[in-house]
């Protein structure tokens, strides 16, 4: 979603402002200027409104796009529509419009109905409702019937190069024979759960798992299962095509227990050119149904089910048909990857259909900030917000996880170190040993050439003599 947003924002032309809601969460951004304004919960309900009506005309606004149907952000819309009505759309882009917690269990969610007749209030006086698929069109004229919904597909930035990865050295001194790529953030609805079993189950198959990216358990890079299951850890999107292929994926395996909504994800992989093997549910099995460049497992397939489909597939008789789907992957038709300009042209022009005209005095930036300073929190103590932040947060969840896995490392580290400070002592030790036996050596070889010296001096006679007397002493 936030990735759907900030493509609008930087393609769109207009001043852009982003209020993010949440529980006990209120957070305006100008993304022009990159100013954040946090808001108070103190203030009253008539300077509350009278500071945001101000705020709208100031800043121009002239629609609202609504990207959650949460309920906080369905009070926010309230709020502004009463404020300054303005014109609004709404984009669908998951599976929460059904069921708030859609996210707690597999499969399509089961209908709420007092949800739904919520969602369904809200979305009737929308001037639009975008979904990015048609799986997410055919679940909304189900239930809730009456919305007019048009698909328009989340696209992909073609412009935007990726860098030249290299694999790491570790991965390539035991590389398998086949390697399958579980990319993303990999999360209990992304089927987490599956990828130990999975490995096992693959065992002695010559089949890999690569997670390009990290899991719910699994953050640091390295081998879990030397030579079968490795960890790539976190990515940018633009090293993704790189990523893949530096390891040489030969398949993407899409472990989801929540039906995809569309998946950016899939996008990035047929980029790479590299064909997909994914749930029949959803919008990962709609996509691949249509346009080929994969294989559909049945829902809630098992690791065993998705095991016993990747060592078939990659038999020697399959590999035709591998070849075959692999050259289905068209990285340039614009169908199967959507771009990111047909999808700002197509929200651009709902904007522009809909929306109020731009002020001809064009938005006053100064003026908007100042009809916020009444509502503005005095200070950010205890105040989460903007994705950075909640990045962060996820982050030191994640680097909490990634030393307490390094803890027994470092503790063998510290054994090593011991040990290796114990050797380079007895090292030095013996050094200085031999040094002063060479030195004493040296002494003695020295004696001995002094003594040579003056025994050559000795008549003939002389040294016979004493020669032949040592010779019969060591006798």
């Amino acid at each position: 979603m936030d990735r759907y947003i900030r493509d609008l924002t930087a393609t769109i032309p207009r001043r852009h402002y982003l209020w993010h809601v949440g529980s006990g969460l209120d957070v305006i951004e100008d993304t022009v200027a990159g100013r954040y304004f946090p808001l108070a919960e103190s203030a009253d309900g008539a300077q509350l409104e009278a500071a945001l009506g101000r705020w709208v005309r100031a800043a121009g606004v002239g629609m609202v796009h609504l990207h959650s149907v949460a309920e906080p952000c369905r009070k926010r819309l309230v709020l502004l529509e009463r404020v300054a009505p303005t014109p609004w759309i709404a984009t669908l882009h998951d599976l929460m419009f059904i069921n708030p917690d859609a996210f707690g269990a597999p499969g399509v969610p089961e209908p709420n109905a007092a949800w739904l007749a919520g969602v369904f209030v809200t979305l009737s006086q929308a001037a639009a409702v975008i979904v990015p698929s048609q799986f997410i069109r055919d679940l909304a004229l189900s239930h809730l019937p009456g919305i007019d919904t048009r698909v328009i597909a989340p696209g992909l930035d073609a412009s935007r190069p990726s860098p030249a990865v290299t694999a790491p050295a570790e991965f390539e001194a035991q590389r398998p024979r086949h390697l399958v790529a579980v990319v993303g953030a990999i999360g209990p609805h992304k089927g987490s759960a599956l990828l130990d079993a999975l490995v096992a189950r693959l065992e002695g198959s010559e089949i890999g798992l690569v997670v390009v990216g990290y899991t719910d358990t699994e953050i640091t890079r390295g081998w879990r299962v030397p030579g079968r299951y490795y960890v790539y850890g976190p990515y940018l999107d633009q090293e993704l095509n790189g990523v893949l292929e530096a390891f040489g994926v030969d398949v993407a395996l899409f472990p989801n227990r929540l039906p995809e909504s569309f998946s950016y994800t899939l996008s990035e992989v047929w980029r790479a050119g590299i064909p997909a093997v994914v749930p029949d549910e959803g919008a990962l099995g709609e996509r691949v149904a249509r346009w080929g460049g994969g294989w559909r497992l049945p829902p809630a397939y098992t690791a065993a089910g998705a095991a016993d489909f990747l060592q078939q597939l990659f038999s020697r008789g399959r590999a035709e048909e591998r070849a075959r789907v692999k050259s289905e992957v068209d990285s340039h038709n614009s169908a199967r990857i959507p771009s990111l300009v047909a999808m700002s042209e197509e929200i651009k022009a709902l904007y522009e259909r809909f929306g109020l005209p731009e002020p001809h005095n064009g938005t006053d930036a100064r003026a908007a900030k100042k009809a916020l300073e009444p509502l503005l929190a005095a200070n950010l103590d205890g105040f989460a917000f903007r994705k950075e932040l909640i990045r962060l947060a996820g982050e030191v969840v994640e680097l909490k996880a990634a030393v307490a896995q390094a803890r027994p490392w470092a503790k063998q580290l510290e054994r090593d170190i011991a040990e290796a400070q114990a050797w380079a002592r007895k090292l030095e030790h013996d050094v200085d040993v031999l040094t002063a036996e060479a030195r004493s050596q040296f002494e003695e070889n020295r004696r001995l050439a002094d003594d040579k010296a003056a025994f050559d001096q000795l008549p003939l006679l002389v040294r016979k003599l004493l020669l032949k007397k040592v010779f019969r002493a060591r006798r």
